[in-house]
Formats: C-alpha cells, structure tokens, sequence
C-alpha cells in the first residue's frame, strides 16, 4: 500500500499520529454533545411520538450501553488485533451506527442505532488513548493526549453550535444533518491511521521486536535507526517488562485480578475507579440535558436554550487547552483533586439556587436563572481544565504492558456504564427529587479528594516502563524485579545486537 507519511519521522510523525488520535476523540466529544440538540427538535418529537422522559432517557442512554459492548469486545480482542486495526473497526462501526440512527423513522431503528454507534465510539475510546500513550515520551505525553481531549470539546462545540444553526429549522434536516455530519471525522481517521506506525510496545509484547524497533525509528529522530543505542536500549526496557509480566505464570487475564509482580490488579482498579469518578462527577448530566433543563426550569425557549447550551461548549474549548501546557508539570492527581473541590462546590451552589428558584415568569426568577446558567459554566470550566484530559489518559499511562488493553477495556466499560446510569436516571431526577440531585452529584466530587490523595500514584515524567518497574519494586521487596533484570541481560548477552531490517507489514 502506497503510504505517504512512510518516510516521516520523529516530531512529524507524532504529529499526524495525535491528528488520527484527537481525530478519534472529536468524534466522541460530538456524539456527547449532538443528542442534546436533536431530541427538541419538531422532527425527533413528531416522528418519535413525543417521548417521555423515561424513553428519552432510555435513548439516549443506550448509546451508552452500546458504548460498554464496545469495550467489552477491546478487553477481549485489544491485544489481538492492535491498535491500529482496532481504531479502524471502530470507525467501521461508527460509520454504520450513525446511518442508522440518521435515517431513523421507528423508535426500533434509533435504538440499534444508538446501539451500534456506541459500539463504535466504545471500541475508539478503549484504544485512542492505548495507541498515544505507547507512543509518545514521558516528557510531553501528557500534553500529546491533553491536546485530543481539547479536539473532544471541540466536537462538543460543533454539535452544539450546529443544533443552534438549526434551531430555527422544523424539518428533518435539523436532525439528520447533525447525526450524519459525524461521518466526516470518521472518513478521515480510516484514511490517516493505516499509513501510521503501530504501537511498539504492543508489538514487543507480541514478541514482533523487528517491527518494534523499525516502530520506534519512525518515532525517533532523524538519526536514530535500528541499531542505535537509544532504539536498542528502549527495545530491552520493553522486553524486561514484558517477562516481568510473565514471572508468576499467572494466565494473563487472571493476572489482571492479582497483584503478581507488576501488581496489575491494583492498577486495573485505579484506571477503572478513575472513569468511574469522571462519570459521578456529573458532566454528562449537564451536558446531555442542558437545553432540557433550561426549558423546563428557567422557561427559556427551544432557540435560546441552544445558544446558551452552545456557550458551555466554548468555555470547554477554552479551558481544555489549559492542561496542554501545564499537566506535565504539575501533575494528573494535584490537578483532578483541584478539579474534584472546584466542581463540588458548583453543584452546591447550583442545587441552593434551584431548592430558592422564586416563581417562573418573575424577574426573580430570571435572576436566579442567570445565576444557575453562570455556574454550570463555572463547572464546565474547572471540568475540561481539571478532568476532561487526565481523567483519560491516566488509564492508559498507569496500565500495565501486556494487560494495558484489556485493563483499558475495563476501565472503558466502567466509564460508558456510569453515562448509562447518570444519562439514564438525570430526568427522571429532575422531575422527581429535583435540586436535590445536585446536592448528590456535589457529595461525590468532595469524596473523591480523599481517594486520590491516599490511592492514587503519580505518573507525570515517567515513562511506561518506569511505572511497571515502580510497581515492580515495590511488590514482595522487589525480589521478582531483580531476577527480570537479571534474565533480560542474560538474554540479550546471548543474542546478537541490533534488530534486523524487515519490510514494515502494519
């Protein structure tokens, strides 16, 4: 295959590589956002026989079932069909979801819909993050996977603004055209991701060092090749981690379960854990029902509750790119408890607001409708500054070799749960226990300070083999790390040096 980008390498190639990534991620940021729009729209309501909120929520919701399968297939095949080949039917699948649900006329075709396209999404977000991770370095990687978070807002800020330059159309084209539009993101990833290298770290771990090595020189500098120090010397801390993997003869997927001596168990459930904290955090409450919520409790009307949705998207945008430049420094956990106390006390002003909320019609109540209005823009803020980036690249980053993803699978499946349950459940919330709600959502961020703080390790600076040897070290006094060490020299003492030229066969 005829590959343009072959011959690039280092700073060029990661570039294009974080293009297909953020790519990825701005399809998944729309898809967050777009339904918020389509479901108040004459079409979806007169076509759809004016759902209630419990079937509203079950379609929206679903995608998020839809989004766990997804998962649940990449914590199954992940290791089997690789990063690159795993993004592709991803988008394979996107593609067939989104025709699906554009060209819905029965509540049983946007269901399957919403079903497969969330399989599609699922699958995109338990590899997106696997495939920067394992190819970026430890000194900018966390600004490499900020930035594909900055591009899921920006898919948030064009469906939202798209639904708004619809919002004055009562035709079908206000709902088929931003379902379809996704379309365009997924063509383009299908086209870059082939002429890309494949993650050398799961290539090592299926014991292809060749195309490893030949995978890390289209990574490295222009003067790096197979046989030099650097390539050699980052190929070897691959190998030592994955025998380290090996040393208890644990099956792979039981290991994940255990501690052994990287300790995988315990890194599964803090990638699991934080997905779920993202979730009860209460974003997609907000982001999935803004326009909803100001209809019904502030009485704004279809038109202005768009454009006031719409607006949430551009401070998400704007705060998003805030970790790009400082997540390497400060660090992920310093930066989601900061984020974890901000957007707390937003929710408990908001709820104090909604419990006083004066009579509708009154300018009291517009008032107090501006004042709920700033503070979910306030959360929006501190959420993409503090969460929106770490929260998905620490799962990737502190996995470990040859579980990272089935491990990712797992946290992913955790993530797209927690959207069913907070999508599923927000309307009939608000309907039901109202301001109380966010009273709730508030008690969850304020707990999970404590959490992170006292369970949660620090992964800025280090790279992915360093994090393994950490656990490594600190499991059983270390003993299984030094004899890893020890067979991984003993091994290459006996090898010859250098890897051998092959043709690339990604």
């Amino acid at each position: 295959m005829f590959n343009p980008l072959f011959s690039k390498r280092g700073k060029t190639i990661q570039a294009f590589l974080t293009i297909a990534c953020s790519s990825g991620f701005l399809l998944f940021g729309y898809d967050q956002g777009v339904f918020s729009g389509v479901i108040v729209t004459p079409y979806f309501l007169d076509t759809f026989n004016n759902p209630d909120a419990n079937l509203l929520g079950i379609v929206n919701a679903i995608y998020d079932i839809g989004g766990a399968a997804g998962a649940i297939f990449c914590f199954f095949f992940g290791n089997v069909f690789g990063r690159k080949r795993m993004l592709i039917i991803g988008c394979v699948v996107a593609i067939v979801g989104a025709i699906l649900q554009g060209t819905a006329k029965t509540v049983a075709q946007l269901l399957v819909g919403r079903i497969v396209g969330g399989i599609g999404v699922g699958q995109l977000t338990s590899t997106i993050g696997l495939w920067q991770a394992e190819t970026s370095q430890a000194h900018n990687r966390g600004a490499l996977m900020s930035i594909e978070l900055v591009l899921c807002a920006t898919g948030l800020l064009l469906a939202q603004w798209i639904n708004y330059g619809f919002g004055g159309d009562d035709g079908a084209g206000a709902y088929q055209f931003p379902i379809l539009f996704q379309l365009v993101f997924l063509a383009f990833t299908i086209l870059l991701v082939p002429m890309l290298p494949e993650s050398p770290r799961w290539l090592c771990a299926r014991g292809k060092l060749d195309k490893a090595a030949l995978s890390l020189v289209r990574l490295g500098s222009e003067d790096d090749d197979v046989d030099s120090p650097h390539i050699q010397e980052t190929l070897m801390a691959m190998e030592e981690v994955a025998r380290l993997e090996e040393l208890d003869g644990i099956e792979w997927l039981k290991s994940l379960f255990q501690s052994g001596p990287t300790q995988n168990g315990k890194r599964v459930l803090m990638a699991c854990l934080i997905n779920t904290f993202q979730q009860l955090s209460g974003v997609n409450s907000v982001t999935y029902y803004v326009p909803t919520l100001l209809i019904t409790f502030i009485g704004t009307s279809r038109s202005d509750s768009l454009w006031i949705a719409g607006l949430t998207s551009i401070i998400s945008l704007s705060f998003a790119v805030l970790p790009v430049f400082f997540i390497d420094r400060i660090g992920r956990i310093p930066t989601l408890t900061a984020g974890a106390v901000g957007q707390g006390v937003c929710f408990f002003v908001v709820a104090g607001l909604f419990a006083n909320l004066p009579e509708e019609g009154t300018a009291a109540a517009r008032s107090f409708g501006i004042a709920i209005v700033s503070f979910i823009y306030i959360f929006f803020a501190i959420f993409s500054a503090t969460w929106l980036g770490p929260s998905w690249m620490y799962g990737p980053e502190i996995l470990p070799l040859k579980g990272r993803a089935t491990g990712m699978g797992a946290a992913v499946v955790c993530y797209w749960m927690f959207n069913f349950l907070i999508v599923m459940i927000t309307p009939p919330a608000l309907e039901n226990i109202g301001w109380r709600y966010y009273v709730i959502l508030g008690v969850f961020n304020v707990c999970f300070v404590p959490v992170l703080l006292l369970f949660f390790v620090e992964t800025k600076g280090r790279s992915l083999e360093d994090l393994d040897m950490y656990f490594a070290s600190r499991y059983h006094g270390g003993a299984e790390l030094r004899a890893a060490e020890e067979a991984v020299h003993r091994a290459h003492e006996l090898e010859p040096k250098g890897a051998q030229r092959v043709e690339e066969a990604d």
